[in-house]
């Protein structure tokens, strides 16, 4: 029997966005259907959740609307949980938070499709029911759940099964549909709307695309990374699959004539953070770094933002303070000399 701690299930599909009132009608729960975890969710599990804790109970703990199950990052709140003939069928607002803003512009440019539950099994409302037909011996029929929460996710949960074996007709099918994923990331790229940690999601959802294409294509794609340039004393896979990104990104226009102090300060920057366990940057940070250090081209839109994040970083930069958590972020993104060249370099492009 399963043990009942908050577990995780993968839900379905965005029914409709309105972008006036910033409110999304999803589903996070199908009814009737054994799922990859071979359980059985039937109408009626979440009824109790949905009186104690639902949008319209008095609890001041509602059910949370959440992005990756991440209680940090609350990007909105339930306006209707209910359940239907299908599943368990929500409408939520998003918020005008950072958080709530980047989920937003996810769901506008199609890139949040997937929903998860993080709920609680209940022992006495889950029954085995033995099926040898499936590879598990059976599955659970599941007549009541706690359900504490529902994200919106970016990579569905089965993102990460191998597609090595997929063949024929379905390997066509699978490769359209990750071409298709791939063209939305790129356009919401290429629009650079949203937090660094939004356009990061996306480049790393990319990543992931690139590599199931890459097995699924075989050689043809693998030629792709193998003619990438290598710069041997800064490469990091995080700057190769960036350069990936930027090359099949064929309609931005990259630029990489910034000065060799910016270079410099982004491997002082590296250098700094190592020193201090790498406690002074997000992973944006550091993949800004990579690039910059590695003299990789970016984008008129990266120059945005790496402007925006150095005028603003630059009243924490304290020189004589090499330990200083300001100081080496801003040193990573190039420090002075970057951002004398990206304002330059903005005014020189939108001049033209």
């Amino acid at each position: 029997m399963k043990q009942n701690i908050y577990s995780l299930k993968q839900a379905f599909e965005v029914k409709d966005l309105d972008q006036k009132e910033r409110k999304v009608q999803i589903y996070l729960s199908k009814f009737d259907s054994i799922d990859s975890d071979f359980d059985i969710i039937r109408k009626g599990a979440f009824t109790k959740s949905l009186q104690e804790r639902g949008p319209q109970s008095s609890s001041n703990r509602k059910i949370a609307f959440l992005r990756h199950h991440d209680w940090e990052q609350q990007i909105g709140k339930f306006l209707e949980l209910t359940e239907d003939d299908y599943g368990l069928l929500a409408v939520g607002q998003l918020g005008r938070s950072t958080a709530g803003d980047d989920a937003f512009k996810d769901y506008e440019d199609g890139i949040i499709k997937e929903h998860s539950i993080g709920f609680q099994y209940i022992k006495d409302k889950m029954t085995l029911v033995e099926d040898k037909s499936l590879p598990s011996g059976g599955f659970y029929d599941i007549t009541e759940l706690k359900l504490y929460e529902g994200s919106a996710v970016t990579f569905g949960a089965n993102e990460d099964t191998p597609v090595i074996d997929v063949k024929g007709e379905q390997k066509t099918e699978l490769l359209e549909k990750l071409k298709n994923e791939l063209n939305v990331c790129i356009k919401a790229l290429s629009n650079g709307k949203g937090s660094d940690e939004r356009l990061h999601g996306i480049e790393m959802k990319v990543k992931r695309i690139t590599a199931q294409l890459i097995v699924l294509a075989g050689k043809e794609s693998d030629s792709i990374v193998h003619s990438i340039p290598e710069e041997p004393q800064t490469s990091t896979e995080e700057v190769k699959w960036m350069q990936v990104l930027n090359q099949l990104d064929t309609k931005a226009e990259t630029y990489s004539d910034y000065p060799q102090k910016a270079k410099d300060n982004a491997k002082r920057g590296i250098r700094l953070n190592e020193e201090v366990g790498n406690k002074c940057s997000t992973q944006t940070g550091k993949i800004r770094a990579s690039q910059i250090s590695s003299g990789a081209g970016l984008s008129l839109d990266t120059i945005k933002r790496t402007f925006s994040f150095l005028s603003r970083a630059r009243t924490y930069y304290k020189p004589s303070d090499e330990k200083a958590c300001g100081t080496i972020s801003y040193l990573l993104w190039g420090g002075d000399a970057m951002l004398s060249w990206t304002e330059r370099k903005i005014a020189q492009i939108e001049g033209e």
